[in-house]
């Protein structure tokens, strides 16, 4: 009998065409796997081999077989990867120009339904639900509660709560109203299990607060149990949780990479980096800080090479946490 997930990561797996423009020069990268479902799982396995990792996706008939092969090479289980015959894969276009990224979904593979997967992927022991193009609803969210494990955590991005896919490929940002509505249901499903991620923009855009202190303080007043990652890039980010009915809020230095090369997936990287080292949605401030350093220096050694090449193992990971080397 196999063991249950270490950790099941839910969402689209993606072919992502990046687009990087310089002196006016578009350069054409071939398309990859993307998506949470990708820069997540191969995180969270190269960081602990020995982990039971497993991916709840979808993608279409056009897929390539090949781009599966860092995933099998990794021993990242695909038993609940489903292939829809009638719909082609999520495709994202990624375009960088002078520090700045703009994205479009040209297609998307249909809707996850909670009755595809199989009971054994709720049993998992923590989730990271990473919602690329609107594919996982509440209904979904509702049955994976009942569902999943009473105390393991469940990371949610909130770039999943406030994305629009308009129908000619744009992507763009629902109101603040429904995007806070949808988190209160969110909540309402996973409570105190409940860890929720995003950037100082997709924070303010859910939350309506700019400030990064006080966003958190927001959250954490409307959603007591939970717990609160904000990010903000090379400026390294914040976690926060209430405590004794006091909000505990830490700011996490960004540890200082060797190079810059690639920061795609640092925001999955981050969150599925934190799951990783918790045990349990019991999980103390001080628990969370500690996590929290180790999902920043894990971010930091994948943004050193291309896609999901810089990743590195929980020894290295915590060698550079030791080391306190901060941009």
């Amino acid at each position: 009998m196999k063991k249950p997930y270490d950790l099941a990561i839910i969402g689209h797996m993606a072919l992502d065409t990046i687009i990087r423009v310089e002196n006016g020069k578009r350069n054409v990268h071939g398309a990859s796997a993307g998506g949470a479902v990708t820069f997540a799982s191969l995180a969270a396995k190269t960081s602990e081999p020995s982990s039971r990792i497993g991916i709840g996706t979808k993608v279409g008939i056009d897929f390539p077989a090949e781009l599966l092969q860092p995933f099998k090479h990794k021993g990242i289980d695909l038993a609940c990867m489903l292939v829809d015959a009638r719909s082609p894969t999520t495709r994202f276009e990624l375009v960088y120009e002078g520090g700045t990224r703009t994205v479009s979904c040209p297609a998307r593979c249909s809707e996850l339904r909670f009755d595809e997967f199989p009971p054994e992927l709720w049993n998992a022991r923590r989730f990271h639900v990473g919602s690329i193009c609107r594919e996982i609803g509440l209904p979904f969210m509702e049955q994976m509660g009942a569902a999943a494990t009473s105390d393991a955590p469940v990371g949610i991005d909130l770039q999943g709560v406030l994305r629009d896919i308009h129908p000619d490929g744009r992507v763009g940002l629902v109101s603040q109203a429904e995007a806070l509505a949808t988190t209160r249901k969110i909540h309402e499903i996973f409570g105190k299990r409940l860890v929720i991620k995003g950037d100082d923009f997709e924070c303010a855009a859910v939350s309506g607060v700019g400030d990064p202190v006080k966003c958190i303080e927001y959250f954490l007043a409307e959603f007591k149990d939970i717990t609160v990652l904000l990010t903000l890039g090379r400026k390294g980010s914040f976690v926060g949780k209430m405590e004794a009915g006091t909000p505990v809020i830490e700011r996490i230095p960004a540890f200082k990479p060797e190079r810059i090369v690639d920061e795609t997936g640092a925001g999955d990287t981050y969150l599925v980096s934190f799951l990783s080292r918790l045990d349990d949605s019991s999980c103390t401030a001080s628990t969370c800080k500690d996590a929290a350093l180790f999902a920043s220096a894990a971010s930091s050694f994948l943004v050193e090479k291309e896609r999901c090449t810089g990743l590195q193992s929980a020894a290295e990971i915590l060698g550079r946490v030791k080391n306190g080397a901060y941009m």
